[in-house]
């Protein structure tokens, strides 16, 4: 009996003293898990509750036309509010740059790109590119803005205070073809030459026109420009606009007369070979040997530049 009871405080001594052992090695942990949980309770305050990463400083770079004041509009009401009440929309962390590009986009088709960069702890900037292409291209009353692809990208709003419309290339399809938002609707090629048009008269001819052109269809890439004499001249994109120019030019130092001409109807010059021009309630006159003496002129001021290069 006696050596039972010895054996029983024996295990009973050592059970103890095992249970000392693991208090000593749980009581390091336990207070190293509860100093982590503290940092990471204090980091996620600062981080996340506090106003330590509040984005206190929004820069806006832009190279176009759209006032300042409206796109801080749009960002403004992007970043202002909580997420769940809890998180502001203006944390370093938390700003939803994809929510700002999609919003300015939507309310700005003008707009072409937004790059969106993010300075630690609080600042963030905000470089906006627009289509540097002002075309638009009306038919059945309606205006749509186009780009440098061909796009009809939106709908001109005639009320819109940033929109100078006597900046604004106008082309008018007469032929009435519905346009719609988004889609294909001019050749690259064809803005291109609607584009050089009034640099190429005035420079090279000192003619200027309006801002306003007409198509009888836009798919035949023909263009009609009224000077601001009061005559037209009939144009075809698909030939060279180096080419047309000098015709016309060519024309016009035959008969000088038809420059200020105010019986002037217009001039003609999509025929490949030909040249016609009409007098308001006459008979159109055609040139047949101008086109040729356009090109002889061409080659002579080409070999002169060629000439001047060489020396």
């Amino acid at each position: 009996m006696i050596k039972e009871k010895k054996h029983h405080w024996a295990k009973e001594r050592e059970k103890k003293k095992n249970i000392s052992k693991i208090k000593i090695v749980i009581r390091p942990v336990l207070v190293r898990n509860i100093l982590i949980i503290l940092f990471l309770g204090v980091l996620t305050y600062s981080f996340v509750f506090s106003n330590f990463l509040e984005i206190t400083e929004i820069e806006i770079k832009k190279d176009g036309i759209i006032p300042k004041e409206e796109i801080n509009k749009i960002i403004n009401q992007e970043t202002e509010g909580k997420y769940l009440k809890v998180i502001s929309k203006k944390n370093f962390i938390f700003f939803n740059s994809d929510n700002v590009d999609k919003k300015l986009k939507s309310n700005f088709k003008k707009i072409k790109t937004v790059d969106i960069k993010r300075t630690f702890p609080n600042k963030v900037a905000i470089d906006i590119k627009e289509r540097n292409l002002i075309l638009s291209l009306c038919s059945r009353g309606d205006c749509y803005f186009i780009d440098e692809r061909g796009y009809a990208y939106e709908k001109m709003n005639p009320d819109s205070n940033f929109i100078n419309r006597s900046e604004t290339i106008e082309l008018i399809d007469e032929s009435g073809k519905e346009i719609i938002e988004n889609e294909y609707v001019l050749l690259p090629s064809y803005i291109e030459f609607i584009v050089m048009i009034a640099d190429k008269l005035k420079k090279d001819i000192d003619i200027e026109i309006l801002s306003e052109y007409r198509t009888k269809s836009r798919i035949s890439e023909e263009l009609i420009v009224q000077t601001k004499k009061g005559w037209d001249i009939y144009f075809s994109a698909k030939a060279p606009i180096e080419k047309s120019i000098q015709t016309l030019k060519t024309l016009l130092n035959r008969h000088l007369f038809l420059r200020d001409l105010p019986e002037l109807e217009y001039i003609d010059l999509r025929s490949e070979n030909k040249v016609f021009y009409r007098m308001k309630g006459g008979v159109t006159q055609e040139e047949e040997e101008i086109k040729k003496e356009g090109e002889l002129g061409e080659k002579a001021i080409a070999e002169q530049e060629k000439e001047k290069d060489n020396d």
